[in-house]
């Protein structure tokens, strides 16, 4: 019989060195670190478009407000704008309104954040970054978030309703 003896090998993977194996582990490493940076800041964006039960707290001083409460004053303030002028209880806020000078008190379940065209400026009202200043950029429609340079120069993606016109 003419059989090849030996050589066994066919189809089965030859045995790795070690530095192969090293160098195998480290790209493998550097890629789920590449991954979980990835995921990080895409988590971090997600945290920042969080925009919450609504249960938040998010009247603030100096901030431009519209009326959605229809029925107050016959409708007369209906989407009407006004300036915060104080926060009491967190929830409720004392209003100048704009137009007639009327000083309304109004729970924030009556009230919504007003968007400044781009350039203006704005303060952030509810998530991480509430309290702090910054300048609209442009709006994001597609994920109903504007884009915002804050005042540590950094530039993040917010919901609307996380920001609101400064007076």
């Amino acid at each position: 019989g003419s059989r090849s003896g030996g050589g066994g090998t066919v189809g089965q993977k030859r045995k790795l060195t070690a530095v192969e194996e090293i160098m195998l582990k480290e790209k493998k490493q550097k890629e789920e670190k590449a991954t979980t940076a990835a995921l990080k800041k895409e988590e971090e964006e997600a945290a920042d478009l969080d925009v919450g039960d609504g249960s938040e707290a998010w009247l603030l001083k100096g901030i431009v407000v519209k009326v959605v409460h229809k029925k107050l004053a016959d409708g007369k303030f209906y989407k009407k704008k006004g300036v915060v002028l104080q926060v009491r209880d967190s929830f409720v806020g004392e209003i100048k309104m704009i137009e007639t000078g009327h000083v309304l008190k109004l729970d924030q379940e009556h009230l919504e954040t007003v968007i400044p065209a781009a350039g203006g400026e704005i303060l952030v009202v509810g998530g991480k970054y509430k309290g702090k200043v910054g300048v609209l950029k442009a709006l994001e429609e597609d994920k109903f978030a504007a884009s915002v340079r804050l005042e540590d120069g950094s530039t993040r993606s917010l919901p609307y309703e996380h920001i609101s016109k400064l007076s």
